[in-house]
């Protein structure tokens, strides 16, 4: 038993270490050492245990950073994910149809991960490092609409509710009451609890036995959406999740 906690607790250093090279864009291991709660002797210990697997690299001024390993890895993980195999040329097409920004993304661990991004015009763009939180984005909150509420309380309670904007729920019961309004019409709207100005739409995209496979989404600002009808866009945005089961449904038949 202490031996598991003792490997747990490795994972978790070198997963602390790791974020501080990444929100540093690169650190000594004296910058290092002023972030984590360990040893200037056990930090060099990560560092070099992680350069020797191909995690990290040093520089020649002794300046370790993430190597390209992992975006390797990330790019693996995401190739896998069903939306994002059989989902990119819908939310292309969906993209170049409006004019509007559209999303593919999935939730792990409470936190939405942003899969797959077109901006329509075939100008694309797949990143691997954008998050979201659940309460602040429609993306998000789409798919809390299909979870049972005991999942939904345990993702509030591991995360909380941080207000992003003046706009964002911050109030438990106030997000059920939400949920439940997008579970009746079919869709989420976010009218600027994440970002001041933007506006996403989203909707849940299922697999055939009723797991969730993420969700689809547009994006763009209020004043766009103002000018559009919203009907239009909403049955478009349902349209192209419908399609997006279809495609995951006929590879895996």
């Amino acid at each position: 038993m202490n031996g598991n906690r003792r490997t747990i607790q490795s994972v978790e250093n070198a997963r602390e270490i790791m974020s501080v090279l990444e929100q540093k864009g690169g650190a000594s291991i004296a910058d290092v050492c002023k972030e984590v709660d360990l040893t200037r002797g056990t930090v060099h210990t990560y560092l070099t245990t992680l350069v020797q697997e191909d995690f990290i690299r040093k520089s020649d001024d002794n300046i370790y950073d993430l190597n390209l390993k992992i975006l390797e890895i990330a790019s693996s993980i995401r190739e896998r994910q069903p939306i994002y195999k059989y989902g990119r040329s819908e939310a292309d097409e969906l993209s170049m149809e409006t004019g509007d920004v559209t999303h593919l993304a999935i939730e792990s661990d409470g936190v939405v991960y942003i899969l797959y991004t077109s901006r329509g015009s075939f100008k694309r763009e797949t990143p691997s490092n954008r998050s979201l939180p659940m309460h602040a984005s429609a993306t998000g909150k789409a798919l809390l609409a299909k979870m049972s509420d005991e999942r939904v309380n345990r993702i509030i309670d591991n995360h909380g509710l941080e207000p992003r904007t003046p706009y964002t729920i911050t109030d438990r019961d106030g997000l059920f009451e939400e949920l439940e309004t997008i579970r009746e019409q079919g869709y989420a709207n976010n009218d600027q609890e994440g970002i001041l100005g933007a506006q996403t739409y989203a909707t849940d995209v299922q697999l055939a036995d009723g797991d969730l496979a993420g969700s689809v989404a547009i994006s763009g600002t209020t004043g766009r959406f103002e000018t559009k009808d919203t009907e239009e866009l909403i049955q478009a945005l349902v349209e192209t999740a419908n399609q997006i089961e279809i495609n995951i449904q006929r590879a895996r038949s």
